[in-house]
């Protein structure tokens, strides 16, 4: 009997923020369903209204596989800008929980969500550059969730996100310093890893190694859909200027959010790192981005196509691109 991925296994590691990354349909989201089904209600999300739109309809039943092989009837039923989750026909149909986007959870104020301990965040890796900022869409969401919960004695909302490997350059890992260990964690081979608020899971299983002998992916080594899908890599994602140099060659430009931006004193290279350097321009992304914009960022996004933007580390370089909307 194939042994299927199961996140009820690590239910003791769970914390606020819970990852689950990588391994194509291997258990990840049907084993979630199950472990949620049992914390009703619970909340479902997805980063797009349109995302949630297609899950109200039958073809895009995101429970569809499950009702299937657990013989129950969940589904969702649209209500203005967000969904229930119901189950059951006519009059045994009752909620079980919500579905709403993150990008229009933000003009939702005042939702009281105390009786909801438990959310998936489905797919929330994408490999589309989105229209807002996901990270701090995301930050809000759960402080609006999760209130004054401990201060009450109560424990902490718990969000499970769940993505392939798409890429690491995402602007909720981003937010939560987590790009740099992961990548540490691929290349090490660690598959799971605590913070304080935070725990990672890479995935493996043997249903990964089964599907390698499939007739779809015989031949695909090295393929991005084969190291994304079976070799939990992030394929799609470019390491391209991430460098080591050292910084007395360079002096301070900008800074905008944390990131500090240097240029070389003799070959006018660029570098963006986290090293604070006093007595320049600062801006932040969320009051005066568009005066950072007209003076430096209209040029860095091509120079760090051309390599004349270089970055200290993988996270430097992600949240650069997710400020310049790269």
């Amino acid at each position: 009997m194939i042994k299927w991925f199961d996140i009820a296994a690590y239910e003791d590691r769970f914390k606020p923020n819970t990852f689950f990354i990588g391994g194509r349909r291997i258990g990840k989201t049907f084993s979630t369903f199950s472990y949620m089904y049992t914390k009703q209600p619970f909340l479902y999300v997805r980063n797009t209204m349109a995302q949630i739109d297609e899950s109200c309809t039958a073809l895009g039943n995101p429970f569809k596989k499950w009702n299937k092989v657990m013989e129950k009837d969940l589904h969702m039923k649209k209500e203005k800008s967000h969904a229930l989750i119901l189950e059951g026909e006519g009059e045994d149909e009752h909620e079980v929980g919500f579905a709403a986007a993150l990008s229009s959870l933000g003009s939702m104020r005042g939702l009281d969500l105390s009786d909801i301990s438990i959310g998936l965040f489905d797919e929330f890796i994408e490999k589309k550059t989105l229209t807002f900022n996901q990270g701090a869409y995301y930050d809000d969401l759960y402080e609006s969730i999760n209130s004054n919960r401990e201060l009450e004695g109560e424990k902490p909302f718990v969000f499970i996100l769940l993505s392939n490997a798409q890429k690491l350059n995402n602007s909720i890992l981003a937010s939560k310093n987590l790009i740099t260990p992961i990548e540490g964690m691929i290349r090490s081979g660690q598959r799971t890893m605590s913070t304080a608020n935070s725990f990672i899971c890479l995935p493996v299983s043997e249903v990964s190694e089964l599907k390698k002998q499939t007739a779809f992916y015989q031949g695909m080594e090295g393929t991005k859909t084969y190291q994304e899908a079976l070799d939990n890599k992030f394929a799609n994602d470019s390491f391209y200027g991430i460098v080591k140099r050292p910084l007395k060659e360079y002096i301070g430009v900008c800074m905008i959010d944390d990131i500090y931006i240097y240029k070389h004193k003799s070959n006018g290279k660029y570098y963006a790192c986290f090293t604070q350097c006093s007595n320049i321009p600062t801006f932040t992304s969320k009051d005066n981005f568009s005066i950072f914009y007209r003076a430096y960022g209209h040029k860095f996004d091509i120079m760090a196509a051309t390599g004349t933007l270089e970055f200290s580390d993988f996270t430097a370089k992600s949240r650069l691109n997710e400020i310049l909307r790269i």
